[in-house]
């Protein structure tokens, strides 16, 4: 194999095809980048079986021809010497050598067995639908906060993904929140659900750089693979039942708030110091007469924080975790939001004032 491409090209292709490399030690092979050299066309891939990424760059292709390389050297070689307009690839096979040359300097890596790399089983797809890269990423960020970190359940680990109709859904929860974003579709398709794992949105997410292009989406049982520009990822689903979470959401409320999002954060960025100091984050809410206070007290520090609100119903108080209330929080952009409560024991649901576009609930803290 041998080609001649570009530095800064290769660079980024490397850079995003990395995230696939194995985050924990797992099979040696796995850690390699694999170099497909064919027509006008360098094709870097990366795998930890249940996650790939696929990238493509032009290149002067001499002779084509697949080599296997050490993934985080190369990465890191290539980033050093990305400001070369010119980079040359010579792999000798019988040597098991890469030579990579660039101006009168030159390097030689060691090969990997390429016939001991796994090979991506090719896919059919039950559905394929497009949607713009800033809608999903929107999807992603206002419910992946939500999702499990714990082993036990594997289902909440991920997000559910719905199609119904005009609309997509994505769906986080771990058990003592949860976390509902919908975006709109282009057209009309057929209804289906899959549970992707959350580490997967975001990795995804972070590939994206124009968000006005569009992305497909192409959906089977077990796998989804995302294209869009010169890039393939494709991601292993979690197999089973995601929780039925459509009846944990009150339908009916004795007090609404709507509150100026900026200060109620401005608000929990304080508080969250002091919160933090406490095993529970636990933090106290008391709604009353247009203003919403906030205290929190640990056995060294205390702090009262009070906002304007307005305000229809009850006088409520109850108690809150502060990441859970901080983490909705941040991932909101409306001016003003909307919060429900039925009673100081029955979840809080935040929405924004106009639209159904997302969901939060958390549930409260037992008083103590």
């Amino acid at each position: 194999m041998k080609f001649i491409c570009n530095g800064m090209d290769l660079s980024d292709a490397l850079s995003k095809v990395m995230k696939a490399l194995p985050s924990k030690k797992s099979m040696p092979i796995l850690e390699g980048i694999k170099f497909s050299a064919f027509k006008d066309t360098l094709t870097v891939m990366a795998t930890d079986i249940d996650f790939v990424v696929v990238m493509k760059i032009r290149a002067d292709i001499i002779l084509e021809g697949e080599v296997l390389v050490p993934g985080r050297t190369i990465c890191e070689y290539i980033r050093k010497i990305s400001k070369e307009n010119i980079i040359e690839f010579d792999s000798d096979i019988e040597k098991d050598k890469l030579c990579i040359t660039h101006c009168d300097s030159f390097i030689y890596l060691a090969t990997m067995n390429i016939n001991e790399y796994p090979s991506i089983e090719e896919q059919k797809y039950d559905m394929q639908l497009t949607i713009k890269q800033k809608d999903f990423k929107d999807l992603v960020n206002k419910t992946i906060f939500a999702t499990s970190t714990e082993e036990v359940r594997q289902q909440l680990k991920g997000c559910l993904i719905s199609v119904n109709g005009k609309e997509i859904k994505s769906v986080g929860l771990d058990g003592y929140r949860l976390a509902i974003c919908n975006k709109e579709l282009d057209k009309e398709y057929p209804s289906k659900e899959i549970i992707v794992p959350a580490k997967s949105l975001s990795e995804i997410s972070k590939l994206f750089e124009d968000e006005e292009n569009e992305i497909t989406l192409n959906i089977n049982d077990k796998k989804m693979c995302v294209e869009f520009d010169n890039t393939k990822v494709i991601t292993s689903l979690i197999a089973g039942q995601f929780i039925k979470y459509q009846s944990t959401i009150p339908t009916t409320f004795e007090t609404v708030v709507t509150v100026d999002r900026a200060s109620l954060e401005y608000s929990m960025d304080k508080v969250d110091v002091i919160a933090r100091m406490d095993k529970n984050n636990y933090i106290k809410m008391d709604i009353k007469e247009g203003k919403m206070t906030i205290y929190c007290n640990t056995a060294t520090s205390n702090i009262k924080e009070v906002i304007n609100t307005f305000t229809s119903g009850k006088d409520m108080s109850v108690n809150l975790n502060a990441k859970y209330l901080t983490d909705c929080i941040k991932n909101t952009q409306d001016e003003y939001i909307s919060m429900k409560f039925l009673n100081s024991n029955s979840p809080i649901v935040i929405t924004p004032i106009e639209s159904n576009e997302y969901l939060y609930l958390i549930l409260p803290i037992r008083s103590r």
